[in-house]
């Protein structure tokens, strides 16, 4: 099976389950043996071997932390092998310093460098105020470092052997200040980062236990078990498919007040008090001068952290002001505009209700006049100029008095003059008057109209439905085609279905086809005449009505309009 067939979770999950097998086995075997030594080491070459592996599976962003990982890792494996040199094959203590040493400092800068490298990611700001916060838990840690451990070697041995006892702690230091920088960001939340951190958690306990008391440490003690947990976690956090995540940019950081930041504020404020309770527990001498250095390094950080967060909680709401202002600014600017936008509209029907009414009169005059005069002695060519203008004239009327009607619609001024009617006999009727505009352009026009029950409606108002349903019908099948009306009862309902073999409508224009001047696209492209104020005005009338209208329709394939209207219902007797 390839490598890429495997799931990444198996990786990290098949090496924690082996590195806890075989540190359990650690413990097994006989103390202070050879074999022990050789699987102590193994588990400390394998996080070098998987710091290495997990980069080259993953390819993070940034693979070199997790070379530098991997570097020290192996340092540390290497320092290993050498202390148990000493002890089984050149039988002797190993001298201060030695060359173990040597190897196991140098781990500490490496693992520290791949931190920082991992730090870069953040934005400057987050850095800014991710070194206060480190700072607080540097200095109160440093603190309790040169109290309790470092002090103790600045008179003992000679100066090698006190530079080697005093750079333990110094680089444990060193390597929890680059962890906080990334306990206070985003990162924090990945797996991959949770093992990486109990790792370095448990490398410096392990290291502050031991340097507390090195000459109680003895082989295959309990405290192998946290530098071997110390070695399996790190390989863990590098085959996790997370660790992707540590080298990617993070999210802007904010100002936020989280329990992290509390614990950290409160730890360095607590930290001078704890120490001197400490000592005057322990019956030792009061340090006065590194307590006080100590303290008043703790609060100035404290205060800088805190002086940054008020400064940037007066930022946010210097810009939330604003951001207010401006809102307030734009509402009251809309509602302007809203106002000029119905006041616009109130004068557009106006305006077209004054000129519709302005057309009326002459329109009327003029189709009158026309119609007098077909009834005189003519000759052809007149006769057909008088039919075009007679056409044409009542084309104009119909736009007109459409006009008017939306104007009066908009105004709320739509009279109905409702009374039970036979849709049958009316929409018989309505088709008859048609027929000729069909003829006309060869289309089949044809009417099935079931026996259904009367509807309370205005007679005018459903003849105007009907017509605008079948003109467009009409107006938008081509030659040959074919109109079909029919009227049934459904649901309780009077249904009336106008059906064509048209161009059709797209879905897109459906949605708006019922609108006050809308019309559809291909109508619009084919140069199709009309004002896109029939249907609408069909709505309303339905509407009007308490019933309703609506559309099926597929480009190329016709449409079918269909108005359901309330049926009246026979009384009961009693």
């Amino acid at each position: 099976m390839s490598v890429a067939a495997i799931r990444p979770t198996s990786f990290y999950r098949g090496y924690l389950a082996a590195g806890l097998a075989v540190t359990g086995l650690y413990f097994v075997l006989p103390w202070d043996s050879f074999e022990q030594t050789l699987v102590y080491d193994a588990i400390g070459a394998s996080a070098a071997v998987a710091a290495v592996a997990g980069a080259r599976i993953y390819r993070p962003s940034l693979t070199l932390p997790w070379y530098l990982f991997g570097a020290g890792q192996l340092a540390f494996s290497i320092g290993d092998v050498f202390f148990n040199l000493y002890a089984f094959v050149w039988h002797r203590e190993p001298p201060v310093p030695s060359i173990a040493d040597v190897f196991y400092l140098a781990g500490y800068p490496l693992l520290t460098a791949g931190l920082v490298l991992l730090v870069r990611c953040l934005r400057s700001e987050d850095r800014r105020r991710g070194r206060l916060d480190a700072g607080m838990l540097i200095v109160a840690f440093a603190l309790c470092q040169w109290l309790f451990l470092m002090q103790n070697h600045l008179h003992q041995g000679s100066i090698a052997e006190r530079l080697v006892a005093l750079s333990y702690p110094a680089m444990d230091v060193i390597l929890l200040a680059a962890l906080v920088f990334f306990a206070l960001t985003p990162t924090w939340r990945t797996v991959s980062y949770r093992y990486l951190a109990a790792s370095i958690v448990l490398l410096i306990f392990a290291d502050e236990v031991y340097g507390l008391s090195p000459s109680s440490y003895a082989s295959a003690s309990w405290l192998d078990s946290a530098w071997l947990l110390s070695y399996v976690l790190w390989g863990v956090a590098a085959l996790h498919p997370s660790m992707r995540e540590l080298s990617e940019p993070l999210r802007p950081g904010g100002q936020r007040l989280s329990t992290l930041r509390l614990g950290m504020l409160a730890t360095a404020l607590v930290t001078a008090p704890a120490v001197l309770l400490i000592q005057a527990a322990l019956g030792s001498g009061i340090d006065a001068i590194p307590i006080a250095i100590g303290a008043g390094l703790l609060g100035g950080l404290v205060l800088l952290r805190l002086t940054s967060m008020i400064h940037a909680l007066d930022a946010l709401r210097v810009t939330e002001r604003a951001a207010r202002a401006e809102a307030e600014t734009a509402q009251r600017l809309l509602t302007e505009q809203n106002e000029r936008l119905r006041e616009a509209d109130r004068l557009k029907d106006e305006f077209v209700a004054l000129i519709s009414h302005d057309l009326r009169t002459p329109l009327t005059s003029i189709t009158g006049y026309v119609e007098l005069a077909l009834e005189e002695d003519l000759t052809d060519d007149v006769r057909e100029y008088l039919h075009v203008v007679a056409r044409n004239s009542d084309r104009l009327l119909r736009l007109v008095n459409d006009l008017l009607f939306v104007a009066r619609l908009q105004a709320g001024d739509m009279m109905l003059e409702e009374e039970d009617l036979d849709l049958a006999e009316i929409v018989r009727d309505g088709v008859n008057s048609i027929e000729p505009r069909a003829a006309a352009k060869e289309i089949t026009l044809t009417c099935t109209v079931e026996a259904v029950p009367a509807v309370h409606a205005d007679r005018g108002r459903v003849l105007q439905v009907l017509d605008n349903l079948v003109s467009n019908a009409l107006k938008f099948t081509p030659e040959g085609g074919v109109v079909l009306v029919t009227l049934a009862e459904g649901n309780g309902n009077v249904r009336l279905e106008v059906s064509d073999s048209g161009m059709g409508i797209g879905a897109a224009d459906q949605r708006r086809l019922f609108e006050r001047f809308f019309r559809a696209g291909n109508a619009v492209e084919q140069q199709v005449p009309g004002t896109g104020l029939g249907l609408y005005i069909c709505r309303a009338i339905a509407e009007a009505h308490d019933g309703s209208i609506s559309v099926h329709s597929e480009l190329g394939c016709g449409s079918t309009f269909r108005v359901e209207l309330p049926a009246v219902r026979a009384a009961v007797p009693a």
